[in-house]
């Protein structure tokens, strides 16, 4: 299974706190955290392949109005 960890810019005026929680409903994803730095938010996300995690990065994270933009760090099977 797929793991992510989809680092989130909150648009300006969004605080961090009011991005938490539209995230965490997205079923696919398992944790968020509240990051300091260029980030706002950090959601770890598991899927059952690639094509499910680009569906829930673009059409699920990237569509809430609080997110004005996403990297995506895709983890590597040890």
């Amino acid at each position: 299974m797929p793991k992510a960890y989809v680092l989130i810019i909150a648009k300006k005026g969004v605080q961090k706190e009011d991005l938490l929680e539209p995230i965490m409903d997205i079923e696919e994803v398992r944790e968020t955290y509240q990051v300091l730095w260029n980030f706002d938010v950090v959601a770890k996300i598991v899927v059952k392949d690639i094509r499910q995690l680009k569906h829930t990065i673009i059409s699920k994270i990237r569509q809430l109005p609080e997110v004005e933009k996403t990297v995506t760090l895709i983890a590597a099977e040890q």
